[in-house]
């Protein structure tokens, strides 16, 4: 399928139960390899939330990206929703080893088993995420600081799908 164009449409339930269909058209190209960065913004605690992702290849190029509102969540499901739909972007392409990064260091802390989910809802998040780590030769989360221009860009990315949806 290399240099073959194709347009993709994916509808998918997220842990959340918002529903979303998005399309994207471009090149494919085998890549085994692929970093992303996520954002989980929420606007209240529990509140209005969105979230979002940019997908890089091995050289460092943005070669996708997407933000969408999930309606009332708090940030902690919020940087999860991110996570798991920025996982399901990557099934979408061939892609053997994940390195996924956030600025949500509770989030990469539960994943790396240095803190226990304590309620069912992050239990739930938490299980989601480790059974998408076995779809993988390797699947990588670490946490990296805000002012990453990568995390910047997710960040942004989330709060324009917030201020479209829920104008201040």
């Amino acid at each position: 399928m290399d240099g073959e164009q194709t347009r993709v449409g994916i509808a998918a339930q997220r842990l959340s139960g918002f529903r979303f269909v998005c399309e994207l058209t471009e090149v494919r190209r085998n890549l085994t390899e692929l970093s992303v960065y996520t954002d989980g913004a929420s606007r209240g605690n529990p509140g209005p939330s969105a979230i979002s992702y940019a997908m890089y290849d091995l050289t460092g190029k943005l070669i996708e990206k997407g933000a969408k509102c999930i309606g009332k969540h708090t940030n902690s499901e919020a940087e999860y929703e991110a996570l798991l739909w920025a996982t399901e972007k990557v099934r979408e392409r061939t892609c053997d080893h994940l390195k996924l990064f956030s600025d949500s260091e509770f989030m990469v802390k539960q994943i790396n088993g240095k803190y226990k989910a304590n309620n069912e809802r992050m239990k739930k998040y938490l299980a989601l995420t480790l059974a998408n780590k076995k779809l993988f030769a390797t699947f990588e989360v670490r946490h990296v600081p805000r002012d990453n221009p990568r995390i910047q860009l997710a960040d942004q990315l989330a709060n324009e799908a917030l201020d479209r949806e829920y104008p201040r």
